[in-house]
């Protein structure tokens, strides 16, 4: 994943959109450009006008889940560079073996994590594809 602009973007995509507000505005304090959106549709709205490096992902959402919504954004915006972390309840082994092959997740942090544990793991991701 090359990170495509000099401040790295992150979408956060969850239907608690307190939560994903909150998520964004701390990252937007440690100099990431963040963006929330809430659910599927919001996300697609989103990335029409404005490319995001990472999208940190909700799984567990009504209407179309995260799978789907990983789907949907990898089609839209089809580019090696774009970065999903799926950020979740449910367990690594259960994302990654409901997820093989259709959805490709770059990374996985449990939500209740703390958020630098997350941010640490965006960085990894930029330095490792850069």
């Amino acid at each position: 994943m090359r990170v495509l602009h000099e401040v790295p973007r992150v979408l956060v995509v969850d239907d608690n959109e307190d939560a994903a507000e909150a998520l964004a505005t701390y990252l937007s304090y440690e100099g990431v450009e963040a963006r929330s959106a809430n659910g599927c549709d919001e996300a697609l709205a989103c990335v029409k006008d404005w490319v995001p490096d990472v999208v940190v992902l909700d799984i567990m959402m009504p209407g179309r889940d995260g799978y789907e919504t990983a789907s949907a954004l990898r089609s839209y915006l089809p580019t090696p560079s774009l970065g999903i972390v799926a950020f979740t309840s449910l367990d690594e082994e259960h994302v990654r073996e409901t997820g093989r092959g259709r959805h490709n997740f770059d990374g996985y942090c449990q939500k209740g994590t703390a958020p630098n544990v997350l941010l640490a793991l965006m960085r990894t991701l930029w330095r490792e594809r850069n």
